[in-house]
This record gives C-alpha cells, structure tokens and sequence, in this order.
C-alpha cells in the first residue's frame, strides 16, 4: 500500500477524525436541527389542522349567516304583509267611519228638510184657513148675521184644523 501512497496510520487517523467529527455533529448539531426541524414539521401540521378547522367554522357560520338572511327575510316578509293588512284593514275602517259620518249628515239633512217640509205645510194651512175665513166672512156678512156667522165660521175652522 506504500506503493500506491496510501498510508494505514493516516487513514485510520482520518477514521479517527471522521469518526468524532461526526460524534460531535450528530451531538450537538444533527439532532437539534432534527429536532427543531421536527418542532417546526409540528408547528406547521398544527397550523394547517388549525387553517382546516377555522375553513370549516368558517363553512360553518357562512351556512348560519345565509340561513340568518333567509330568516330575516322572511320575516320582513311577514312583517310588510302584517303592516299591508292593517293599512287596509285601517283604511278600510277610515273608509267606513267617512261613510257613516256621510250617512248621519245625509240623514240630518233628511230631519231638517221634513222638519221645515211639515213647517211649512203648517204654515200654509194657516194661511189657508185664514184665507178661507176672510172669503166665507166676505160671502156670509151679506148673507148671515154676525152670530150666526161666528158659530158657522168656529165650526168650520175646527174641520179645518182637525183636517190638517
């Protein structure tokens, strides 16, 4: 092995060497770095399980949020139509209240014009008495005598006023 310059004391001296070298580093370097690198490999698994459960809390709370909508919707839905059905059901009310008060002022209006419809057929009934009377006087002065013409005129009246 001369021959070749190959020297067994050096080589096993590089063995040696080698040998500690990789003692020291498996030591104090290789195993740290396997182990933070393996701290890191778990860091990581750790924050893609935690990214995967946060995507489906988020799935999650997007399906309630959307199912919040629809509820919300529906119940501004529900509430319009309540507030649809009072509005009619109140102008309906408005609408029949106007036609009440019309009905009442149409029927005072009916009293007032019988009222003065009745006033006035008195009144021409006394007047016509009164006329009647003045002709019968005129036409039974010339004829009777002031007495007789009193208890025929009294007698007359009477009918009259019984008639009307």
């Amino acid at each position: 092995m001369d021959k070749l310059g190959i020297e067994p004391k050096l080589i096993l001296a590089q063995l040696v060497n080698f040998g500690i070298i990789m003692f020291v580093l498996t030591k104090l370097l290789y195993k740290p770095i396997l182990s933070m690198l393996e701290k890191r490999r778990k860091k990581i698994e750790e924050g893609l399980a935690l990214t995967e459960k946060m995507k489906l809390e988020e799935e999650k709370m997007e399906v309630k949020k959307s199912k919040m909508i629809a509820d919300t919707r529906k119940v501004g839905i529900v509430m319009i139509d309540e507030a649809k059905v009072q509005a009619k059901n109140e102008a309906k009310a408005i609408i029949e209240a106007a036609h009440k008060e019309a009905d009442e002022i149409i029927a005072k209006g009916k009293e007032q014009a019988e009222a003065e419809r009745e006033a006035m057929k008195k009144e021409v009934q006394n007047e016509a008495v009164e006329l009647a009377t003045g002709m019968a006087k005129r036409l039974l002065s010339s004829v009777m005598t002031a007495e007789a013409q009193r208890t025929v005129l009294a007698k007359h009246i009477k009918e009259l006023r019984e008639i009307a």
